[in-house]
């Protein structure tokens, strides 16, 4: 895991997301609803920009949580040194600064690859987090040497990613009749 000075930064990119996330949806309701829940006010107006930045926090979080369980999980010797230093906090705090101030500017040359890194960034994230799930009832944790051997537990969290996003997307088109998530008409 990460040093407990770092994992105590992380926390705090935790709550900013929660708090953020729970003040944007109360603020959806109330705009959506008229008279939703009068009594309790918003902290805030939500914007954009405090989404992206509180949500670049939480993926820096969720990131230097699961990097380690993956390979405690996996590797049959585990490196036991912190995941993440002050150092190499930093560097990755900083490129995802420049990743925001760039998606900031909204230019297309910037948002489509954004864009499509942030699909494969998803797929990668579910994929890791299933074939964890997939080693674990096999029972092979740390069993592992090499990673041409982790083929299949990778292909087993890979093929549940996608059968979970495409039951999701049955369901929207279920329930939505779109695949867009919201009818348009």
């Amino acid at each position: 895991m990460p040093r407990k000075s770092i994992l105590v930064v992380l926390v705090v990119f935790f709550l900013a997301f929660g708090i953020d996330g729970s003040n944007s949806y109360l603020y959806l309701l109330k705009q959506t609803y008229e008279g939703f829940l009068p009594q309790i006010s918003n902290l805030y107006i939500p914007n954009n920009t405090l989404r992206l930045l509180t949500g670049s926090g939480m993926g820096i979080a969720m990131a230097s949580v699961l990097y380690p369980v993956v390979n405690q999980t996996i590797w049959y010797d585990a490196d036991d040194r912190p995941a993440l230093t002050w150092k190499e906090f930093g560097r990755l705090l900083g490129i995802v600064l420049l990743v925001d101030l760039a998606i900031l500017s909204e230019q297309s040359i910037v948002l489509y690859p954004v864009a499509f890194l942030s699909v494969l960034g998803v797929v990668a994230l579910l994929s890791m987090v299933f074939s964890i799930v997939w080693v674990i009832i096999m029972r092979q944790e740390n069993t592992f040497d090499a990673l041409k051997q982790y083929w299949m537990p990778a292909l087993a969290g890979l093929t549940l990613t996608f059968l979970m996003i495409s039951v999701i997307d049955l369901l929207r088109l279920k329930l939505t009749g779109t695949w867009g998530g919201v009818p348009l008409g």
